[in-house]
C-alpha cells in the first residue's frame, strides 16, 4: 500500500549554499524517512539531487541561474504534497510558485533579511539581492509554520516579522555522531598534523563574513600572543580578507597566524579535537555550529553572547560579554591553555551539554511539526 501523505522537501542548487544549510537539507532527507514511514519523503532542489557520494558536477555560473530562477519555478508549480518544507530562509521565495498543500519553513536567522532592511549594520547584499531577500520576509510571513534553530532566532521572527508563537517551533540543530573526542594517541598525532611545534593552538572555524568577526578574533589573539609568545592560531575557511591582512601586517603576529580552507568532517574532527581552544566571537548567529562541534571533540569554546551562541553553549563555555572586548577575550583563552583545571571542566562540560543536540531529538521534534500541519 501507497502512503497516502506526502511531504516534499525543498533544497538549495548545489553548491550555492553554506555548508550547514546543506548539512540540514541532506540530514533532512535521508533521516525523516525513518521516523515517518507511513509518509512518503522526497526531495528536490533546482540542480538535482546528486548520487549520495556527496560528489556534484556543477554547472557554470549562467547555467545554474538559468535553472534557479527560469526552469525552477515552472517546476515548482507542477509538485504535489501534503506538506512543503523550505530548508532555509533565503530560499522562501520558492513558495510564491508551489501549488496548493501547507508550507514549512526552517528559518536558520534574519542576518540578511535584517540587514536588508537596515537593522542590523553589516555589509549589505547588491540591490537586486535585497529584492529577493525582502521578498523572502514576505513569504515567510505566509507560512503555515516556522522551525527555528534557536529561541533567539523565534523572537526575531516574532519581532520582525509579525508570526505568531504558535507558528513557531524551537528545535536546536543536531550534532553529527561523527564529531567526537580523540584518543591520546590520535590526539598527538593529530595535534603534530594540524599545528606542528605549537605551543599552544588557538582555532577559528567560520568565513570572513563581517559578522563572523575573525578581525575580533584576530585582535583577542594578538593581545594572548604578547604574554604567551608560544601560541599559534589557525583559522578554517579560507584566507584573509583585505582588512584581517592589515592587521596582521602592522601587529607583527603573522608568522603566528595560518589560514586554512574549509575541511571535510573527519579532517574538522582531528582539527577540533587537537586544538586548545576555539576562539568564536560572533557579533550575531542564529545558531553557531562550530561551538557545538568543538564541545563535541573536547575542545573548550570562548564565545560571546551575542545572538543564539549563549543558548548553545550554557555553562560549558567561556562567555564574554561584548564581541568586541578584545582585552576579555584574551584573558579567558589565556585561562584555557594555562589553567589544566578549567580546561578540563569545560571539556567535561561540553561533553554533558553535546548530549541536549542528539539527532534522534531533533528529528522526532520534525516529525511531530510535520504530522501537525495534517493533523495525523
Amino acid at each position: 500500500m501507497q502512503p497516502d501523505i506526502r511531504a516534499l522537501l525543498l533544497g538549495p542548487y548545489p553548491g550555492t549554499a553554506t555548508h550547514s544549510i546543506s548539512k540540514y537539507f541532506d540530514f533532512c532527507r535521508r533521516q525523516i524517512p525513518a521516523v515517518l514511514p507511513k509518509w512518503s519523503i522526497a526531495a528536490s532542489t533546482p540542480g538535482g539531487i546528486g548520487d549520495g557520494t556527496g560528489t556534484f558536477h556543477y554547472a557554470g555560473r549562467l547555467s545554474a541561474w538559468w535553472k534557479t530562477y527560469i526552469q525552477w519555478p515552472d517546476s515548482l508549480s507542477t509538485q504535489r504534497a501534503d506538506v512543503f518544507h523550505i530548508v532555509d530562509q533565503g530560499l522562501a521565495w520558492y513558495a510564491r510558485f508551489l501549488p496548493t498543500g501547507k508550507y514549512l519553513i526552517t528559518v536558520h536567522d534574519l542576518i540578511a533579511y535584517l540587514t536588508a532592511c537596515g537593522d542590523l549594520h553589516l555589509a549589505n547584499a547588491p540591490a537586486r539581492r535585497r529584492v529577493l531577500i525582502r521578498e523572502c520576509g514576505r513569504q515567510i510571513r505566509r507560512m503555515d509554520h516556522v522551525i527555528s534553530p534557536s529561541q533567539y532566532t523565534a523572537d526575531c521572527v516574532m519581532r520582525n516579522l509579525d508570526i505568531p508563537a504558535r507558528r513557531i517551533t524551537v528545535i536546536p540543530n543536531y550534532v553529527d555522531p561523527e564529531f567526537h573526542p580523540l584518543s591520546s594517541a590520535a590526539r598527538a598525532r593529530a595535534r603534530l598534523r594540524w599545528f606542528g611545534d605549537a605551543e599552544y593552538a588557538i582555532i577559528h572555524v567560520g568565513t570572513a563574513t563581517s559578522y563572523k568577526n575573525r578581525i575580533g578574533a584576530l585582535k583577542a589573539f594578538s593581545l594572548l600572543h604578547g604574554d604567551l609568545p608560544g601560541v599559534r592560531m589557525f583559522l578554517v575557511h579560507g584566507p584573509a580578507n583585505s582588512e584581517e591582512q592589515s592587521f596582521l601586517n602592522e601587529s607583527g603576529i603573522q608568522p603566528a597566524v595560518k589560514f586554512m580552507p574549509p575541511l571535510d568532517l573527519p579532517h574538522l574532527n582531528e582539527f577540533y579535537g587537537a586544538a586548545d581552544a576555539l576562539i568564536f566571537p560572533s557579533m550575531v548567529e542564529g545558531f553557531g555550529w562550530p561551538v557545538l562541534e568543538a564541545m563535541c571533540c573536547g575542545c573548550p569554546v570562548v564565545t560571546t553572547r551575542a545572538g543564539s551562541l549563549p543558548e548553545v553553549a550554557r555553562d560549558a563555555a567561556l562567555i564574554v560579554n561584548n564581541p568586541h572586548d578584545h582585552p576579555a577575550l584574551a584573558r579567558a583563552l589565556h585561562t584555557i591553555v594555562t589553567e589544566t583545571r578549567m580546561a578540563e571542566q569545560l571539556r567535561a562540560s561540553g561533553f554533558e551539554r553535546a548530549k541536549y543536540f542528539a539527532p534522534a531529538r531533533c528529528l522526532s521534534l520534525i516529525s511531530e511539526v510535520y504530522s501537525s500541519l495534517v493533523h495525523v
